[in-house]
């Protein structure tokens, strides 16, 4: 159990109140990754225990922000929508504070062991990628083996699978799994409260990278557009006292709408896999400087300039499976 922290949670400005028994707290990341913070979920289960799904990052600021927020609570369970460190980073540290499991969906599990083992690195050449542009790209592709991902991996210690319910008396939170930013995402749907919790399978504004999870027997950008209509069928029950299901993501803000933000996107990525087609011929590097990229193609570099030569690959492979 976390010894109890002097600060008043109800007045830390990096907590809110979502509904009844459920708060976000706001998880501060390290300087330069993009986004000021990624957002843990605190429910309260009938027996008065928490459940804190994503801890953030592995820092000892996100860590101090998620205990005060805690305020010595006793945590019952862990659970992970996907282990990228902003998300999955801080759950080690939790787990050995508090004793309690850490649950990641079967298929992330089978993911990390890939990692864990040590990935091979893209290749570059293929990709026809410049040779001045080569080390940028290789070191952004080892992040993934970092301590951090390798401490998560020591101590999961249950796997999830779509359709499970959660053990979380007075509540049923039922997994969903959503393949696609990684191979394993997966999303937490309260019907009874219209909620879900969508990590970063679906954020209000920003568009995930795809293929984030090591590789991968099925097409990333297929996986997601079938995830997202599986998330989008959740909000077509009519919820007129709420307003339509709610979404919880991994970062920014809540938010509803959550249908047109599932068509917003499969519609982003079907104009890009059209792009690609209108591209057929070269390697993944010159099809990719062709395509409209949000910041512009010089923009990128290091993980989102990867993360744009991967995506385009898939694009690609996509193509060649729908001709």
């Amino acid at each position: 159990m976390l010894p109890h922290s002097a600060a008043d949670p109800s007045a830390d400005p990096s907590v809110e109140s979502i509904a009844p028994g459920i708060r976000r707290v706001r998880v501060p990341m390290p300087p330069g990754t993009g986004l000021p913070f990624s957002n843990a979920y605190l429910i309260e289960d009938a027996d008065g225990r928490v459940h804190v799904i994503d801890p953030g990052s592995p820092t000892p600021e996100a860590h101090e922000t998620l205990r005060t927020a805690l305020g010595g609570a006793r945590v019952a369970s862990i659970v992970l929508t996907h282990l990228h460190a902003d998300h999955s980073g801080g759950a080690a540290a939790l787990a050995a504070e508090t004793g309690a499991p850490v649950l990641v969906h079967e298929r992330e599990r089978a993911a990390l062991g890939l990692i864990a083992a040590g990935l091979p690195a893209p290749d570059l050449e293929a990709w026809g990628v410049p040779a001045d542009r080569c080390p940028e790209l290789l070191a952004a592709a080892a992040v993934p083996t970092s301590p951090a991902a390798l401490l998560v991996d020591e101590v999961i210690t249950g796997v999830l699978t779509d359709g499970d319910l959660l053990d979380l008396p007075g509540r049923r939170l039922r997994v969903v799994g959503t393949p696609g930013h990684t191979s394993g995402h997966l999303c937490l749907h309260d019907e009874e409260a219209g909620l879900l919790v969508t990590g970063d399978h679906v954020l209000p504004t920003v568009n995930s990278g795809l293929g984030l999870g090591g590789p991968t027997d099925t097409n990333p950008i297929a996986d997601y557009l079938e995830s997202l209509d599986r998330v989008a069928q959740l909000d077509s029950v009519p919820q007129p006292d709420r307003g339509g299901l709610r979404a919880l993501p991994g970062h920014e803000d809540p938010f509803t709408g959550l249908r047109e933000r599932c068509s917003a996107l499969a519609a982003h990525h079907l104009r890009r896999a059209d792009e690609v087609a209108a591209h057929p011929g070269g390697t993944v590097w010159e099809t990719a400087r062709t395509l409209t990229w949000t910041g512009g193609w010089d923009a990128l570099a290091g993980f989102t300039l990867l993360s744009a030569l991967r995506q385009t690959a898939q694009h690609r492979e996509l193509v060649a499976r729908r001709a």
